[in-house]
């Protein structure tokens, strides 16, 4: 009798931990939501303070890992001295739920005070890197810190007798991650789009109170697990010793070498995070870096480590008897890290039939950018999530001190991703490259797991010999097959066919590129790539829009001095605004190797580095903002394309009014919208957004770029004024070779004043820091045709510049002149909806430039489209021999540009094969 009352109390028992550890592993899994939740939410929020480059957004990272290493090792002594694990873990998921809502509210009271401290302390790179380890480190240290806790202490409580350790340790460490990709997920792809980061961390901080008070009830059901163990001198400090080398005679009390064992788990970290860092700028450049890919990227990264755990927690058990195994596998994730550059090599060529073959439908490009990603990064992440349950269980001897054993396992894998990232980015990738940084790092690898091999015990030495041997084989094997340059590859991989690439450089903000077709001459159709993206062209129709933007504040009636100029790209911009007669422009650029190919644009840029009146600085835009304390005349920045990660924050209320603020009385800030991979209500709420910070503004437009200008004081044009401004021989020339060849040309780009912009933008939302959500649509209208929707919006509302100009300013026929030119501008804005949604397969798409022509023959504007047009479609008609159609095409395009060689070129052409 009794021994079967013994016998059910067991199975109740036994029932009842099974239950526990359920409920264990489902708080653990929201735990780990939350956590990335928060991890993209503070990182962000931080990075408007303190500045997106790359050391400022690491410094933020590095804080938040160094912080769980030390959490993982506090969290390890509290839970072998505690009878009640579980309880506290979820006292602390509550702590670092309010935390979280408490920083969210709280930081936008420090927003001002921190570019005080910024301007204070912030004289040089190394130390502001410090200020802001500090400040990070005041306002992470408790909740991330907290968040190393946990796997100890719940370790602790799920680690019941030693036979099944593994099994339970690896289903938490897979359960956290697989919660962490959801976190990941929902974050990226929903959350901050739909709510912001505000309503967001209120989504993590509802996930940390269910598992707070959840574990706390099932805490006081099923705790205490065991008696409160010792203080730390009743376990004598053992040496660990590492097992027999013959498997006959190993003793299986014998402990193993801990220093080993710790330092490989250092080196996994620290191998896991450098590559992430190197193939997430490998894979951007492939996906494009929009905040969506970076958001696949990192799901794909976490669901291999995820899976790997899965896998690891089944075998672990058994394999421990067998610690040798611990350095086959990272010998073979070595040899796997090299391989996969193979793959990764031929990944344009796939992406780039995948996106043909689904019609560039942003949905099914989505999905296929994660099975690419998933294809590229889970043989890697896989065999890293296996790793580190078998190290763990490898390593934990003894259950009694569980809790220290995960903490100390835990912390150095942690403490060696926080080395890991800020090594890869800011060592490995800049000195090494990418290429050359996987096989520096796949060698650490194949390294530390030969010496694991061979110094942990449980095989015998003929066993390890061969494994090494065929390890060894495999990892020459993906050494020799692999490409010269992986990341070289990918980059020219997405240059046109057709061009010959100059410059090639590979830094810590990104890869910058520049190419030129094989067949210019004298520097002409340069293009700059930055990660792969088109960042400006020296095509003529790129150099207009640049000029344009240049001599904007040229236009109004009001004295300047000193310029800020953010995104220098190109240099062709600053390079026309240094024409002029500024006492000092600051150009910011975030890429110190932006401006090491800006000599390969000299002839647009006109020299513009050796400018004595130009002050470069290698910071982004919005954090020199922040530090200075220098007030402007005018403001102008060419962010890179809104759908890129980050480059929403350009556009945001919240910056505008920085702008506003640095803004002298009078002064100017040019803001560049395109129309292009927008839809007309984007747009819209760009303007507005724009709009509502400035008391006055305007709209310039060209090509299908839409420039906003916004001022503290009234914005008139004088002509008389601006017509002695560019008239200044260098900066004639230079409008004149981008087809803006006189100041009627320029003003006639004038769009909409005041009234015309509350119309466009009547009923818009607007944009700012809490929720970016530009940066969540604009990646979805990357392949759409918008521009001749938002012409169609802005054509029955254009302003006649006659209206902008000060009256006393033009003479009579100044007037007449720049009448006639708006009235040939309002059918250009007609003939540029059938020139942007065509396709132009026939000759109509050149009549609405032809109808602009006839009101105005000296419209540069439809004279450079109606060229384009003739000569496109010209000797396309030509390879149909459609030759009477290419000869009355050119004929009629001949009749207004009477000159023109290409022209002429083509009628001869077309004549002689009638």
């Amino acid at each position: 009798m009794r021994t079967s009352s013994q016998a059910s109390n067991t199975w109740n028992a036994r029932r009842q931990f099974h239950i526990a550890l359920a409920c264990v592993l489902l708080f653990f899994f929201a735990s780990g939501s939350c956590g990335l939740i928060y991890q993209v939410v503070w990182t962000r929020k931080l990075a408007l303070i303190f500045g997106t480059t790359a050391y400022a957004v690491s410094t933020a990272l590095s804080i938040f890992f160094l912080g769980l290493g030390a959490g993982s090792l506090l969290g390890g002594k509290l839970a072998d001295r505690t009878r009640y694990p579980l309880r506290y873990y979820g006292l602390f998921e509550i702590v670092i739920g309010v935390w979280a809502c408490v920083f969210i509210v709280a930081l936008p009271a420090l927003e001002p005070v921190a570019p005080i401290l910024l301007r204070t302390f912030d004289f040089s790179r190394g130390t502001g890197i410090v200020f802001r380890a500090l400040l990070t480190l005041v306002l992470l240290c408790v909740p991330v810190t907290l968040m190393g806790t946990t796997l100890p202490l719940l370790a602790r409580f799920v680690a019941g007798n030693n036979n099944s350790l593994g099994r339970r340790i690896g289903a938490l460490y897979a359960a956290n991650t697989f919660g962490a990709v959801l976190g990941c997920f929902f974050a990226g792809f929903v959350l901050i789009a739909a709510l912001g980061y505000t309503r967001a961390t209120l989504v993590g901080f509802a996930l940390n109170l269910f598992a707070g008070l959840g574990a706390i009830v099932v805490s006081l059901v099923f705790e205490p697990v065991a008696s409160a163990p010792a203080p730390d001198q009743e376990f004598p400090a053992v040496p660990l010793q590492p097992y027999a080398t013959d498997h006959a005679r190993q003793d299986a009390s014998a402990p193993l070498p801990g220093g080993i064992l710790l330092a490989a788990t250092a080196v996994c970290g620290f191998s896991g995070l450098a590559l992430e860092v190197v193939w997430t700028r490998l894979l951007a450049i492939v996906f494009l870096g929009t905040t969506y890919a970076y958001t696949t990227m990192l799901t794909a990264f976490l669901c291999g480590i995820a899976a790997g755990g899965v896998c690891a927690a089944f075998v672990a058990d058994r394999l421990s008897k067998r610690p040798g195994v611990v350095g086959a596998v990272l010998m073979l994730l070595a040899a796997c890290v090299v391989a996969m550059t193979i793959w990764t090599a031929g990944l344009p060529e796939r992406f780039i039939e995948m996106s043909r073959a689904v019609r560039a439908d942003w949905a099914a490009v989505s999905r296929g950018t994660f099975v690419l990603s998933f294809l590229t990064l889970f043989p890697m992440t896989f065999l890293f999530g296996f790793a580190f349950p078998l190290i763990l269980r490898v390593y934990s001897t003894s259950d009694t001190r569980m809790g220290r054993n995960v903490g100390l396992v835990y912390g150095a894998n942690t403490f060696g991703g926080v080395c890991g990232a800020i090594a890869g980015g800011f060592i490995l990738l800049p000195r090494l490259g990418a290429h050359n940084a996987i096989l520096a790092v796949s060698l650490l690898l194949f390294c530390a797991g030969a010496v694991l091999l061979w110094r942990l015990g449980g095989t015998t030495t003929r066993v390890k010999l061969t494994a090494t041997v065929m390890l060894a084989a495999l990892y020459g094997a993906a050494w020799m097959l692999a490409p010269d340059d992986v990341s070289q590859s990918l980059n020219v991989g997405y240059v046109p066919a057709d061009h010959r690439v100059l410059f090639y450089s590979e830094g810590v903000e990104g890869t910058v590129v520049v190419s030129e077709p094989e067949t210019a001459l004298a520097s002409e159709d340069r293009v700059l790539w930055i990660n792969r993206v088109q960042a400006t062209t020296s095509i003529e129709r790129g150099v207009k829009m640049n000029r344009l933007q240049g001599v904007l504040p040229l236009l109004f009636e009001r004295d300047y001095s000193d310029v800020l100029f953010m995104c220098f790209g190109s240099g062709i911009t600053c390079g026309t605004l240094a024409l002029y007669d500024f006492d000092r422009i600051d150009a910011v650029e975030i890429s110190a190797e932006v401006l090491e190919a800006a000599p390969l644009f000299s002839r647009d840029n006109l020299d513009v580095l050796d400018n004595p009146k130009v002050r470069f600085h290698i910071d982004d835009g919005r954090n020199y903002l922040l530090r200075t304390e220098k007030q402007y005349d005018v403001i102008t920045f060419e962010p890179m394309p809104l759908a890129l990660a980050g480059v929403s924050t350009f556009y945001t209320r919240e910056f505008y009014t920085l702008c506003l603020n640095r803004l002298r009385h009078g002064g100017v800030v040019s803001q560049w919208i395109p129309l292009h991979s927008n839809t007309p209500e984007v747009v819209r709420d760009l303007a507005h957004t724009f709009i509502s910070v400035f008391p006055e503004y305007c709209a310039f437009f060209v090509n299908a770029d839409l420039f906003l200008l916004g001022s503290n004081a009234p914005l008139q044009m004088h002509y008389r004024r601006a017509r002695e401004r560019l008239t200044s021989p260098e900066l004639r020339n230079a409008l004149a070779d981008a087809g803006l060849g006189d100041v009627i040309e320029v003003m006639a780009c004038y769009l909409l004043d005041n009234e015309g912009l509350d119309r466009f933008t009547r009923g818009a939302g607007i944009m700012s820091d809490d929720r970016p959500w530009a940066e969540f649509i604009a990646p979805r209208l990357v392949y759409e045709r918008q521009v001749p929707q938002a012409l169609r919006a802005l054509h029955p509302i254009m302003t006649n510049p006659l209206d902008a100009v000060l009256s006393d300013s033009i003479g009579e026929e100044a007037r007449t002149l720049l009448e006639r030119r708006f009235q040939s501008r309002r059918q250009d804005m007609i003939a540029l909806q059938d020139y942007y949604g065509s396709q132009m397969l026939d000759e109509t798409v050149a009549d609405g430039f032809i109808a602009s022509l006839e009101i105005d023959p000296n419209n540069q504007n439809a004279q450079y489209y109606l060229k384009e047009i003739a000569t496109a479609l010209g000797n396309r008609l030509l390879r149909w021999h459609e030759y009477d159609r290419a000869l009355a095409l050119t004929e009629r395009a001949l009749a207004f540009l009477p000159d023109d060689k290409d022209l002429k070129a083509l009628r001869a052409t077309a004549t002689s094969q009638q």
